[in-house]
């Protein structure tokens, strides 16, 4: 209360142009930050959590467990145009679903706005990542991960920003 009295005494003076200014440029930032901070915040968010998730693939042989099991039973139940949608899933979808609660509110409204395009960017950095990397990549079971990879952050990302909202009226 002592503060709001000390500011209430104040509201007469002018402020300077050049604070008035820096406190415009940063509320305008912080409230429309730029598509650029936005993406490298979610690419970062996706390779934390990417190297979490190959950890645990057997796939590229920097598993902890090196277990095929899971792998092999889905490949041979579902074939390998599912075992693919579903590794693409695992891989962009479990960053998506963080990135919901990690990223602040207007970011989170920024993806919204353009969903596609960040969530295909992403899913071709990761496979031609995974490309660099020295994985062996077939031009149609890539194609099946990268629908899943899309489909998967797309779907995980809305719901659980709706989620967020619901939770912590963020």
């Amino acid at each position: 209360m002592k503060d709001f009295h000390e500011f209430a005494q104040y509201k007469d003076e002018k402020v300077p142009q050049e604070i008035s200014e820096h406190i415009k440029n940063y509320v305008q930032k912080e409230l429309n930050p730029s598509h650029q901070q936005v993406f490298i915040k979610l690419i970062s968010i996706q390779a934390f959590i990417g190297f979490l998730t190959l950890i645990f693939c057997p796939q590229f042989q920097i598993s902890l467990t090196n277990n095929f099991d899971l792998f092999h039973f889905i490949h041979h139940r579902f074939g390998e145009t599912i075992c693919m949608m579903i590794c693409g899933s695992i891989f962009t979808g479990s960053g998506a679903l963080f990135a919901a609660y990690i990223l602040q509110a207007q970011e989170i409204k920024k993806i919204k706005e353009s969903r596609l395009l960040y969530h295909i960017s992403i899913s071709i950095i990761a496979l031609s990542s995974f490309l660099v990397l020295g994985s062996d990549i077939y031009l149609l079971l890539s194609l099946y991960w990268f629908i899943g990879s899309v489909l998967s952050a797309l779907f995980l990302f809305e719901v659980n920003t709706i989620l967020r909202k619901g939770l912590f009226n963020t």
